[in-house]
């Protein structure tokens, strides 16, 4: 068996991915290969992926911009792999944006009044419609300060410049993003949603902050091709939850990279993915991207 992850290794995905299929070697009793093929905003990935025998022998790793805001933002891209199956959801996570250390100390608000007096700032996100181009154009928006967008092919590439001083901000979860706090290599800015974290204590939500930007957090699941019995994605989403939901491997595994277990149905994923795309539709409309923007 292999699960396709389309993004390079070592960022949030790839974490959570190789931590899964080594629960699922031993819960299945076979070889998981973990095979990154990264590119073209993780359509390279994703399309082997939907081309690939129905067999049960492939899966691939998808996230809430690959189901949810591609298919608004990239509709010629999404429809590359349009055909993938839900399978179960793996994690959710709680995320942050986060700013490279030249950046002034304070949270999202002395930040962006620190960018409005800046010429030639960037942020570093994923991809075109990925999660942190949507945030931050939202922000820019919604606050009138300007950033340029640069895309790499993984959000692990983008925190790399962004430690480096070569991108002044990005958004991600907090497997990636909590070392290099600790480390005092980037600055916390904002959590995404209305609470803060234990962990981040003098970081502000983004609700404390006034924004109510619709999007909670990141997720990552499983996916496979569109013509996969019904049987086996059911197989496979049970074998999940047994290794997501497992005492140790959440103390392991999960728990140190901040990730949240799921391992829900087939049915439920799809359903959660029918939600979000809606929200997302929206959420591209306010940040302007998309097809003729």
């Amino acid at each position: 068996m292999r699960i396709i992850v389309p993004q390079p290794p070592g960022g949030n995905l790839d974490i959570l991915v190789r931590a899964v299929a080594e629960g699922l070697r031993q819960d299945l009793g076979q070889p998981v290969i973990v095979e990154n093929r990264p590119g073209g905003n993780s359509v390279i990935g994703l399309e082997a992926c939907a081309l690939a025998a129905p067999d049960g022998t492939t899966f691939c790793a998808v996230n809430i911009e690959s189901m949810a805001t591609m298919p608004h933002a990239e509709p010629e891209l999404f429809a590359r792999f349009a055909s993938l199956l839900p399978v179960t959801q793996l994690a959710s996570a709680p995320s942050g944006l986060v700013g490279s250390p030249e950046v002034p100390p304070g949270d999202l608000r002395t930040f962006i009044a620190w960018a409005k007096g800046q010429r030639e700032i960037n942020y570093g996100s994923s991809g075109v419609g990925s999660a942190q181009q949507l945030l931050f154009e939202w922000l820019k928006a919604k606050e009138g300060f300007a950033m340029e967008h640069v895309p790499f092919r993984g959000i692990g590439d983008a925190f790399r410049e962004l430690v480096a001083g070569r991108v002044q901000a990005s958004y991600g979860a907090m497997a990636l993003s909590m070392p290099l706090i600790r480390g005092g290599r980037i600055r916390p800015l904002a959590v995404l949603g209305s609470r803060r974290l234990a962990e981040l204590p003098d970081t502000p939500s983004m609700a404390e902050l006034g924004f109510d930007f619709p999007y909670g957090g990141a997720w990552w699941g499983l996916a496979a091709p569109g013509a996969l019995p019904p049987a086996i994605a059911e197989a496979m989403a049970a074998a999940v939850r047994r290794v997501v939901t497992n005492e140790e491997f959440v103390g392991r595994a999960l728990a140190p990279n901040f990730f949240n277990g799921i391992g829900n149905t087939p049915a439920e994923f799809a359903a959660i993915i029918t939600r979000e795309r809606a929200a997302g539709a929206e959420l591209v409309r306010l940040a302007g991207v998309g097809p003729g923007r």
